[in-house]
């Protein structure tokens, strides 16, 4: 790396003297049609993004006509943003001059080993301290839609400020792209070069660090949050009525669950739900108690019956406070839901589960005696 080179990723914004204050004021709905050419651009952007990285493992370069279109690609996102922050009153065009201007200078060779992971881990410190800067930029835009209603022009020093964000987010990005190898500075100005070799080092070995840390949590809210609460219950004394909703009752996560009846079998009940030949109705009644803080929904996805021959079955149909689901319950209150399985005439019901999905990996397992 060539002491003061220029980073081969460039951004100039051309500071207006003057803006039309009607442009400010509406410029949420004048953008309406940027916002939604962008969701479609960013998605072009990903699409491309993996075709690249996909030619780099496999020659080691990207192709020019990919190389541009990407680049192009960016150049529009990089318009339509800055159009959106106030920082010009010209309307993004899709090619052209404009006082927005986006530039990336093709790599001859980009490196195998670094697509990807690699770029994506060593970018996180860039990541983090971009979280912060975007806060105050979008302050600064807040200051600076009110100072260009009330004087025609956006403060230079913020103007400077949230240009030079956007700078600095789209080297990251296109370093994440792997449109350059060159580790981005951690700057806001136009005229800073690559990062130094000691930035680099221990910029990766924070972002592996942090990465690590992050997956490390990923992995333990997954396995801590799989909890298996098994309760045992006489399947005679549940169709006979003879449970309590204390015997057969478990709270996860502040939602107390209670299994306290069984209808085994239910056809009768049920006279519109006719069972297949040598197939019958069991029905089993839940009662949910929602102290969780949050509305909850009851869906049939909910729950799963086992039967003796190890095989599964998803309800028929799931009935909760007198109406299909899915059924809402809000905090504080407690719910009645009926479920309805239809299994072989010669089988016996072994286990029912119930797993909803705000319980995020917990269920509840009765295992009938």
């Amino acid at each position: 790396m060539e002491a003061g080179a220029a980073y081969p990723v460039t951004l100039a914004v051309d500071y207006p003297e003057r803006q039309l204050r009607w442009k400010t004021l509406l410029r949420l709905f004048l953008a309406i049609p940027v916002f939604i050419f962008a969701l479609f651009i960013v998605g072009a952007q990903w699409a491309m993004a993996c075709a690249i990285w996909i030619a780099i493992v496999l020659r080691g370069r990207i192709p020019c006509w990919m190389f541009d279109s990407q680049v192009a690609l960016t150049r529009w996102q990089v318009r339509a943003l800055s159009y959106c922050l106030l920082l010009t009153d010209s309307y993004p065009p899709f090619e052209g001059d404009y006082p927005i201007r986006f530039d990336v200078e093709y790599p001859e060779r980009v490196s195998r080993w670094k697509v990807l992971f690699w770029k994506i881990f060593t970018a996180t410190p860039h990541m983090v301290v971009l979280g912060f800067l975007w806060i105050g930029a979008y302050v600064a835009i807040v200051i600076a839609w009110f100072a260009i209603l009330f004087t025609g022009r956006f403060p230079r020093s913020l103007h400077g400020y949230v240009a030079g964000v956007i700078r600095w987010s789209m080297r990251v990005q296109a370093y994440v792209f792997s449109l350059t190898d060159e580790y981005p500075p951690f700057s806001l100005s136009p005229e800073a070069g690559p990062a130094g070799r000691d930035t680099y080092i221990v910029s990766s070995v924070i972002g592996w660090l942090l990465g690590a840390g992050m997956a490390a949590l990923v992995g333990a809210a997954f396995f801590l949050g799989r909890e298996t609460v098994r309760v045992p219950v006489s399947y005679d004394d549940l169709t006979a009525g003879r449970v309590t909703a204390n015997e057969a009752a478990a709270e996860i996560w502040n939602v107390n669950v209670a299994l306290t009846n069984a209808v085994d079998p239910a056809d009768d009940v049920f006279p519109l739900l006719l069972a297949g030949e040598d197939k019958r109705l069991v029905a089993f009644r839940f009662e949910l108690d929602n102290d969780s803080g949050h509305t909850r929904r009851v869906w049939d996805s909910d729950f799963n019956l086992k039967d003796s021959d190890g095989k599964g079955h998803g309800p028929l149909l799931v009935i909760a406070s007198g109406r299909p689901t899915p059924v809402k319950f809000k905090d504080d209150t407690s719910i009645e839901a009926t479920v309805i399985f239809e299994i072989e005439d010669d089988t016996q019901p072994d286990e029912l589960r119930y797993q909803a999905h705000f319980l995020e990996g917990k269920r509840v397992i009765y295992e009938f005696e």
